[in-house]
């Protein structure tokens, strides 16, 4: 699965989020499914923890912050995507989230730090971004806020 590529094409993306578990796929899932992917099924088969992923991914990168609901169940994936290898971005220049420190290795962390109150903390270096994991407990809405003014302004 480390070629598995969910979402936007590379040509599309304006964001990948480069993540280091993959999750259940529907069994039928083909070429179709997979360039728009259904959150609300990936949800389903994989629990609240995935749902908490695409929230924050939705609410980084909605147009409209208020509207992120809506962004995640509906666009999410028009122009984001994910992919679980390093070696599937040797092609993608657009803005991309190393989330969590499985890639710091052959991404190493650069890049201006941004805090989002308490220890929660990115580093961005646009294009890239490196940031904790996506999870409430170390990626709290202060700092999808800082980071929002940092990408989409």
């Amino acid at each position: 699965m480390d070629d598995l590529w969910l979402g936007a094409p590379p040509a599309q993306a304006t964001f990948v989020f480069l993540l280091p578990n993959t999750p259940k796929l529907p069994s039928d899932a083909n070429k179709a499914y997979l360039e728009v992917p259904n959150v609300a099924e990936l949800v389903a088969l994989n629990g609240n923890h995935w749902r908490k992923i695409f929230t924050i991914m939705a609410k980084l990168t909605a147009e409209d912050a208020a509207k992120w609901r809506y962004h995640r169940d509906n666009s999410l994936f028009n122009n984001i995507a994910i992919t679980f290898s390093v070696d599937q971005l040797v092609d993608y220049k657009g803005g991309l989230f190393i989330v969590g420190k499985t890639f710091e290795d052959r991404l190493p962390v650069n890049g201006e730090p941004v805090y989002g109150g308490g220890a929660q903390l990115a580093h961005v270096s646009l294009p890239r971004v490196w940031c904790p994991y996506l999870d409430y407990r170390q990626f709290p809405n202060s700092l999808i806020e800082a980071l929002r003014a940092y990408i989409l302004e």
